[in-house]
């Protein structure tokens, strides 16, 4: 878990910062009159109608109007899923799910779901146009990425332990609804000891 967390750790400052879209490295777009179909990333086609962002946020924060505003320029108005906390007790219910589950603490918090299946979350801003890099490595490292107060960490899917966290961290972003947090912490004990 160590290697990895470098391994994602050293993609996130060094393969990030290089422009993942469009640069002259092992990423390439299909050409065509309109915006690229798919970028291709060592070989891993990443569709780009398949991506869509879940974010919690707050109006008041600058970080959060930021990625409102980059995501949807990069991946279109339908791309972004966005709930607001302020005055939003559903919405301050299920972020307080997700800190428990997770120890974020601040806003934006961002989930990527690539074609229906969650690949990351972050908490705070990140290069949005990396994000095909993202899923592409989160889909060969099989697991979820997730950046939380600057820590970098892979949640394995096929690691039993990790798939009713996996499950819930969707649940909360994607389909909006509240989880059993005592229950996924239960598991994720009782797993870690057998």
């Amino acid at each position: 878990m160590k290697k990895t967390g470098i391994l994602l750790m050293l993609l996130v400052l060094v393969g990030f910062a290089s422009a993942c879209l469009g640069s002259d490295s092992n990423t390439s777009s299909q050409t065509s009159t309109e915006s690229p179909k798919y970028v291709d990333v060592n070989g891993t086609k990443i569709y780009l109608d398949q991506i869509h962002f879940y974010m919690y946020g707050a109006k008041t924060c600058p970080h959060c109007r930021n990625m409102k505003t980059q995501i949807p320029s990069v991946y279109g108005e339908d791309a972004l899923t966005y709930y607001e906390l302020i005055d939003n007790e559903t919405n301050m219910e299920l972020f307080r799910q997700l800190n428990q589950l997770t120890g974020i603490t601040g806003v934006p918090a961002i989930a990527i779901v690539y074609n229906d299946s969650l690949q990351a979350i972050f908490e705070g801003e990140f290069k949005v146009n990396a994000t095909p890099e993202i899923i592409a490595t989160a889909m060969k490292e099989n697991g979820v990425i997730m950046v939380v107060q600057g820590q970098i960490y892979l949640l394995p899917r096929n690691d039993p332990r990790y798939s009713a966290l996996i499950d819930a961290l969707r649940t909360i972003f994607v389909e909006h609804r509240g989880v059993d947090v005592q229950s996924v912490l239960e598991k994720l004990k009782s797993n870690s000891t057998g």
